[in-house]
């Protein structure tokens, strides 16, 4: 959620180039000792409610494995946000972090409801997680549309969201990731963590079947944020469930 948007690429060997500049300069940053340092989420700061595609089960828990080999090299105090609580590909954030979301909460409603036309409208989406990179404040598994699916959700859904896709009218979400480290301080062994993550450049994490969409915000549970979920809506059939 904290890590860099969606750089502008194309398919496949653009995809590529833009994880490239990413792990150039994650390295960079991580060997200096200049990486970003997160700390937990406040009103009007990141961590806000959005849209995201949760990995389904297998890939869960091939991300938790990769998160925890991660975090034994940075240290145990980073957020492991690739863990199940916690992981998720973001789609879209609508706003910043609101600390408290009342039930029946008008935003909350608008915004369930342009999920579920949206996704009613798409098939569902499937990534091809393939290696992790840096960045300047995390690390992150990498994910491939394996067709259009993805994108045209993720165009389709700013049009149903209307007036509410203002957050992000003026930002551009053109890489498809999930965060599995957030740094929050200093790290244990930069330059082993740089060594792992350059050996796991082209790991295959397989195929991630996105069945539904969700609308969730973040609370922060004393280790890191974690998903709470809203709403969530299956893909090509508009069956939502509210939980």
């Amino acid at each position: 959620m904290s890590s860099p948007g969606r750089e502008v690429a194309g398919a496949g060997t653009g995809h590529g180039a833009a994880f490239d500049r990413l792990f150039a300069r994650g390295r960079d940053a991580i060997l200096a000792g200049t990486h970003h340092r997160d700390s937990p989420p406040v009103d009007g700061g990141r961590w806000g409610l959005s849209v995201v595609l949760p990995p389904d089960r297998a890939c869960t828990a091939r991300l938790a494995a990769l998160t925890a080999e991660a975090l034994a090299i940075a240290g145990p105090d980073h957020w492991p946000t690739g863990a199940p609580e916690a992981v998720h590909v973001t789609v879209r954030a609508i706003e910043a972090h609101r600390s408290s979301v009342p039930d029946g909460d008008p935003l909350v409603r608008r915004c369930a409801s342009a999920v579920r036309r949206a996704a009613a409208a798409c098939r569902p989406v499937r990534l091809e997680l393939r290696g992790v990179t840096l960045t300047p404040s995390g690390v992150m598994a990498c994910a491939h549309p394996v067709d259009s699916a993805a994108d045209r959700f993720a165009a389709r859904l700013g049009t149903e969201l209307g007036a509410d896709a203002r957050f992000e009218a003026d930002f551009s979400r053109d890489i498809w990731y999930a965060t599995l480290l957030h740094f929050t301080g200093p790290l244990r062994d930069p330059a082993t963590l740089v060594e792992w993550a350059a050996d796991r450049r082209a790991t295959d994490l397989g195929v991630s079947v996105a069945a539904t969409a969700d609308l969730l915000r973040f609370r922060f549970n004393g280790r890191q944020p974690v998903r709470v979920p809203l709403a969530s809506a299956a893909f090509g059939t508009g069956a939502a469930r509210r939980r």
